[in-house]
């Protein structure tokens, strides 16, 4: 006789999972806001270090205004000395583009669809400037969300613990030291991850532009930039992009794309013996799978902010996984 399993249904459960799917539309819905707000809180773990240490010499207010402005300082100079000859550079590149292709044994297809498209790139340079406001504006959602990022990066690391101490009153005041400690140790890993990516993709991108530079590859410098942003993939990013200046190498001469080759193994070798172990490895505490994995989930459902956001959400995961008999406690003593 077959056993009958009777499965019942509170109407609280039925309330509570309408209440979760109307919860995750809303989030889905309002988004951008959301990776606003995570992208400030990047940035203020990124940056609070740096304030906490200043305020011993001087106040906080001008700790972090000081702290803010020679930030916003760097990243404009930046822009005005590399931005006027990239985009150029960048335009001469997909130009070449044609000839390049030629030079290689795509089939008929492929050579009449990558010639139409960088084509169509070379004949509307505005689409290449585009990208970079595209890139700037799929983060920060215009100049009104950029100021208003940094508007509430300010205000957050001039209340040094506002943003733990709101978290903490939400549980029990007994629950309080354990909610803070866990909080503190996601602020330290998103901080340390953020600033050990920029990190390396600063020291391997000058890396290449030497490399490139050195040898008179033609384009060095938006090539060494691509290698910067894809230092932000690992493993594979540093792949694609030695294949792509191994390419425009190969356009000098085969023994130029081989000492470019040799010379970007080495790099990378050294960048995996010595910056990783000790700049992401160390800050993050993931495995590249888990980064990669998580990158492109992020670039699928947020696009290029997701991709950035996504790595500092798994590794909060991560502390909260490791921290769970903490919260178990935590949560116990709420119900």
């Amino acid at each position: 006789m077959k056993q009958k399993y009777e499965i019942t249904v509170s109407p609280w459960t039925i309330i509570s999972a309408i209440f979760i799917l109307i919860l995750c539309y809303l989030v889905y819905f309002i988004r951008d806001i959301v990776v606003l707000f995570f992208m400030v809180l990047i940035l203020t773990a990124t940056f609070r270090p740096t304030a906490n240490k200043w305020e011993k010499k001087i106040y906080r207010v001008p700790a972090v205004l000081i702290l803010i402005f020679l930030a916003i300082l760097i990243i404009a100079l930046i822009a005005y000395v590399i931005f006027p000859p990239l985009i150029i550079q960048f335009k001469e590149l997909i130009s070449s583009i044609p000839d390049l292709i030629n030079k290689y044994h795509f089939s008929d297809n492929y050579k009449k669809i990558l010639i139409d498209n960088s084509k169509s790139l070379a004949n509307n340079p505005s689409a290449i400037t585009g990208s970079f406001i595209n890139i700037t504006a799929g983060v920060f959602g215009g100049v009104f969300s950029f100021v208003t990022a940094i508007v509430l990066t300010i205000y957050l690391l001039l209340d040094r613990n506002g943003l733990n101490h709101f978290v903490a009153n939400l549980f029990p005041s007994d629950s309080q030291l354990s909610i803070l400690a866990v909080t503190k140790k996601i602020a330290e890993k998103v901080g340390n991850w953020f600033r050990g990516q920029m990190l390396l993709c600063l020291s391997m991108g000058v890396v290449y532009f030497i490399i490139l530079a050195s040898l008179n590859v033609p384009y060095a410098l938006p090539l060494a930039v691509i290698g910067a942003v894809l230092e932000i993939v690992p493993t594979i990013g540093p792949i694609i992009s030695g294949v792509l200046a191994i390419l425009v190498a190969l356009t000098v001469s085969p023994i130029i794309a081989i000492i470019v080759a040799a010379l970007f193994i080495v790099a990378s070798q050294l960048e995996n013996a010595f910056l990783v172990p000790k700049i992401m490895q160390r800050a993050v505490g993931l495995s590249p799978v888990v980064i990669i994995m998580a990158i492109l989930i992020g670039a699928k459902v947020l696009g290029i902010a997701g991709a950035l956001i996504a790595v500092p959400i798994v590794a909060s995961f991560a502390v909260i996984i490791q921290e769970w008999p903490v919260l178990k406690k935590v949560f116990d003593k709420d119900e």
